[in-house]
C-alpha cells in the first residue's frame, strides 16, 4: 500500500478514456491491481534520447489480441505515493508522463500476458509533421514569438515560456520546422550563440514549457527522507540525485538540499570518534541546484525502494 498509479488512455480524436489502470480507484487503495514497469526518461526536447516505455502486466485476452488498437491513442499517467506508508507526502503526487503512443504490442510468456506501449512525448514526426513556424519580428520579445509559435502548433495544450524578456531580435528571423525536437535544436543552438543564454524546450506532465537560465522557479526543499541514498556527482557540475518517486519535479526546477543533521526517530548524536558513521546523517551536498534531467522508474509489485524511484540531475544554481 502507498504507492500509487493512474493510467488514462484516449483516442487520439479525443472523447471519454478507451481504458484506465489504477492501484487507487476512486481515491481506495486496491490490492488486486495490476502490476506496471516502466521507464520514463523527461529530458528537453533536441537531446537525444529514446521513447518512454511502459509494461502492463496481467491484461485481458482481448486487449492481447488487439494490442495494435492502442497505437496512436494518447496516455497519460499519474504517479507517486499516497498514504499508508509512514512519511508519504501525497502532496508530491501528480501526472509523470502525458504523450501518444507510438508502439503497442502484446506478448504472452508462460502465464504472464503483458501489454507494452513505446510513448513519445511530442505527437509530430518527420512523417507526421506539425506546423512550427516562428515569425520573430525585428525589436520583439523572443519570448511572445515562442509562446505563439507553441500555442499554434499545440492548440489544446498548455504553454508557458519563462526566458528573458531581454532577447529581442535584431533584425526579422523566420524558421520553420516540422517537429518540435528540430524547433527547440534550432532555438537553443541560437540563443546560446548569440545571447550565450541557451533556451530549452520541453513536453512534461502535459505541457509544453520553455526556459532559460534567467527562470527562477520557487525552490523545492528536499528531506533526507526522500533520498534513496546519498547524492553523487556523475559528471563535471553534474549531481544526481535518486528519491522517492514524486511528480513535483520538473526541468528547471530549483531544489534545495537538507541542512545539518537529520532530524528523524532513530538518529542519535554521535562523537567525533564515531565520524565515519555519522556521515550518512547528512547530505553530502547542501545549497540550491537546478534540474536539467528527469527519469521515472517504476516496478509497482517489486518489494525494493530503488524500484519505485524519480532520478534526476542537477546542475549548481546559477
Amino acid at each position: 500500500m502507498g504507492r500509487y498509479y493512474d493510467i488514462a488512455i484516449t483516442p487520439a480524436a479525443g472523447g471519454a478514456a478507451f481504458r484506465t489502470y489504477s492501484s487507487y480507484p476512486n481515491g481506495q487503495y486496491d490490492p488486486g491491481a495490476l502490476n506496471i514497469e516502466f521507464d520514463m526518461p523527461v529530458l528537453p526536447n533536441g537531446t537525444p534520447s529514446g521513447g518512454q516505455t511502459l509494461t502492463i502486466e496481467g491484461i485481458s485476452l482481448q486487449d492481447l489480441n488487439q494490442a495494435q488498437q492502442f497505437a496512436g491513442m494518447n496516455l497519460v499517467m499519474k504517479g507517486g505515493m499516497m498514504p499508508g506508508f509512514p512519511l508519504v507526502n501525497p502532496a508530491q503526487a501528480g501526472i509523470l508522463v502525458s504523450g501518444q503512443i507510438f508502439q503497442s504490442f502484446g506478448n504472452w510468456i508462460g502465464t504472464e500476458m503483458t501489454l507494452d506501449f513505446v510513448l513519445l512525448p511530442s505527437t509530430f514526426t518527420n512523417d507526421n509533421p506539425g506546423n512550427f513556424v516562428l515569425d520573430w519580428k525585428q525589436g520583439t520579445s523572443l519570448a511572445d514569438a515562442l509562446k505563439q509559435t507553441l500555442s499554434v502548433a499545440y492548440p489544446n495544450m498548455p504553454v508557458t515560456v519563462n526566458i528573458s524578456p531581454n532577447i529581442n531580435a535584431s533584425s526579422d528571423q523566420t524558421h520553420f520546422c516540422g517537429t518540435l525536437d528540430e524547433m527547440a535544436q534550432f532555438i537553443g543552438d541560437f540563443t546560446e550563440d548569440t545571447f550565450k543564454n541557451r533556451i530549452e524546450i520541453a513536453i512534461q506532465a502535459g505541457k509544453v514549457t520553455a526556459f532559460d537560465k534567467t527562470y527562477q522557479p520557487a525552490p523545492i526543499q528536499l528531506n533526507f527522507l526522500d533520498f534513496i541514498g546519498q547524492p553523487t556527482w556523475i559528471d563535471s557540475n553534474i549531481i544526481q540525485i535518486k528519491t522517492v518517486m514524486r511528480a513535483d519535479l520538473q526541468l528547471g526546477s530549483i531544489v534545495t538540499m537538507p541542512q545539518g543533521l537529520q532530524n528523524a526517530p532513530g538518529i542519535i548524536t554521535t562523537t567525533g570518534a564515531s565520524l565515519p558513521s555519522s556521515n550518512k546523517y547528512k547530505s553530502t551536498f547542501t545549497g540550491s541546484f537546478t534540474v536539467t534531467e528527469l527519469r521515472h522508474i517504476g516496478n509497482f509489485r517489486s518489494s525494493d525502494a530503488g524500484s519505485w524511484a524519480t532520478v534526476f540531475n542537477m546542475v549548481t544554481n546559477g
